[in-house]
């Protein structure tokens, strides 16, 4: 990989610290799984244990400043938090560790009209299909949730907090949201490998990188690939294990879900009442908009 590299307590790390990395691709070049896989490293030992190691010292500079209300909850593991999916880290030896659900429509800076909740410091946040919160066309729910949202990630570098966000097309989600990130990836395509035994015993995706938004739009109209930096990322055991496939099933019958930063996610799989259930907890809207807005679909799925 040409991109500076170093060693951390037998870990391989880039040595910068990107606070919005934006993935692209066309549909099931792997996107999702490779924010699986980075989300995993910092679900686990040595990266939990210093993300954890650092949030706690400004949680206590903060109550120090007077903000008693302030502190870790007692199961947290890790500061990885997602919307929609299930990240599941496995390996190691460690025990599988569960990503934090994440309400999308709670995270922002207080506007007083939006409800949000306050996330941890050094949080790692993952948003796959970003542009189905953030329309480029201005939809419903970008207009509600653009300001206060995207003025918490035009401020998040000053805690510490970082963001992953994945979309099929590269110009389908938020025109500002997309100029906020200081690296980008074009997923180009994912390899599986298999033992004689048939296991999935590796995943590597290649990829085109690129500074920000601006370098791929040159890379874009022109297509010479030189402009971004080859890469490749390598998940050694079964990446799709470590993805709840079915956490947003849910959406093509009930509408959008999440829950709050400090509840541990739950696998969904095939089950109708759980679904439903997190549906009725956490709707988008309140129950009258939910209501009127999707009718229809609450029928079809009731019958």
């Amino acid at each position: 990989m040409s991109v500076p590299l170093f060693l951390f307590a037998g870990v391989l790390m880039e040595n910068k610290t990107y606070y919005l990395t934006y993935v692209v691709g066309e549909r099931g070049v792997g996107k999702t799984t490779l924010l699986a896989h980075f989300a995993c490293r910092y679900m686990i030992p040595p990266l939990s244990v210093y993300d954890l190691s650092i949030c706690k010292k400004e949680i206590e500079r903060l109550r120090a400043g007077g903000w008693n209300n302030l502190s870790l909850a007692p199961h947290i593991q890790h500061l990885v938090y997602v919307v929609d999916d299930t990240f599941i880290a496995r390996g190691l030896g460690y025990k599988p560790r569960v990503s934090m659900e994440l309400q999308f429509e709670r995270i922002g800076l207080y506007d007083g009209v939006h409800e949000v909740d306050y996330l941890l410091p050094y949080a790692k946040i993952f948003l796959p299909e970003i542009q189905s919160k953030l329309d480029s066309r201005k939809s419903m729910t970008a207009e509600r949730v653009a300001d206060y949202f995207l003025r918490y990630i035009e401020r998040q570098r000053k805690v510490g907090v970082q963001m992953w966000a994945d979309t099929q097309i590269d110009d389908s989600a938020d025109k500002r949201f997309r100029s906020l990130s200081d690296k980008l990836i074009e997923v180009q395509n994912k390899r599986d490998y298999y033992d004689h035994y048939g296991r999935l015993i590796k995943t590597v995706w290649n990829c085109l990188e690129f500074s920000g938004v601006r370098q791929y739009a040159r890379y874009k109209d022109s297509g010479n690939a030189k402009i971004g930096v080859k890469t490749a990322y390598a998940h050694y055991g079964n990446i799709y294990a470590c993805v709840d496939s079915y956490s947003g099933k849910e959406y093509f019958y009930y509408g959008m879900t999440g829950n709050y930063h400090t509840t541990l996610a739950t696998l969904t799989g095939n089950d109708k009442a759980a679904m439903l259930a997190r549906c009725e907890r956490y709707p988008l809207f309140n129950q009258n908009e939910n209501k009127n807005n999707n009718s229809e679909v609450t029928e079809l799925w009731k019958s």
